[in-house]
């Protein structure tokens, strides 16, 4: 049996996901170059938690998308930088912001929703819509049993 074509990857889920993840990120990543989109691929998630959230605090930001406070950091600044977002000081407490996209950023996340709405579409189209199903419900599983309460 030869393992490196019946199995492109090690047979553990860890090592399944993690190359799903990789390829989707290098594809998403190309895709959005194709449009020549003005952000990185590890900006964009950044972009679409407060498209999605309506603005959101840097730590939100951090724990939605469970990445370190000096990463969520050094993207709003990019961002900001950019005028994709403004930085609203908290009114009470000082060490505190919420973070809003701008007109401009409002808009490229708009741009970046629909590319990758198109992806899901494409790999959407591959799954029937019971295997749909059944992976979102395992997805969500997992996902509930690798976060920290």
């Amino acid at each position: 049996m030869n393992h490196k074509i019946d199995h492109p990857v090690p047979p553990s889920l860890v090592a399944q996901i993690g190359a799903l993840y990789h390829r989707l990120y290098k594809e998403s990543d190309k895709l959005f170059r194709e449009h020549d989109f003005p952000l990185q691929m590890d900006q964009v998630p950044v972009l679409m938690v407060l498209y999605y959230a309506g603005g959101a605090s840097q730590k939100d930001v951090g724990t939605a998308l469970g990445r370190d406070k000096a990463s969520i950091n050094r993207t709003i600044s990019v961002l900001l930088k950019k005028d994709f977002v403004k930085v609203i000081p908290d009114a009470v407490d000082k060490r505190k912001t919420h973070v809003e996209l701008t007109a401009s950023g409002q808009k490229l996340a708009k741009q970046a929703d629909a590319i990758l709405g198109r992806f899901d579409a494409v790999l959407s189209s591959e799954l029937t819509l019971e295997e749909r199903k059944g992976l979102d419900k395992t997805m969500l599983k997992l996902i509930g049993l690798v976060t920290p309460c």
